[in-house]
């Protein structure tokens, strides 16, 4: 099971790169990636939210913006909002 933090940590690092990357207001930015943690928090019965959290922060974020992720475009400053969480 993954513990409260670390899931906290995995959505200030969605919401980091909604920011940094897709140039969103921090209110906007915090919305939308809480919007998606309450549906991911709240899976099908049968269901778990478990799996979602191995998915990169950064492939969420381009899924909240409803674009492709690409990575070498935004490798170094994924990189940096990573470190930052030591992550």
């Amino acid at each position: 099971m993954i513990d409260l933090k670390a899931k906290d940590e995995f959505w200030a690092i969605v919401e980091e790169c909604l920011v940094e990357l897709y140039r969103l207001p921090t209110p906007d930015a915090r919305q939308r990636s809480e919007d998606m943690r309450i549906r991911i928090e709240a899976p099908p019965t049968g269901m778990s939210s478990e799996i979602f959290y191995h998915s990169e922060p950064y492939d969420v974020a381009c899924g909240i913006m409803g674009v492709d992720p690409n990575l070498p475009q935004h490798s170094q400053q994924y990189d940096s909002i990573l470190s930052r969480h030591s992550w």
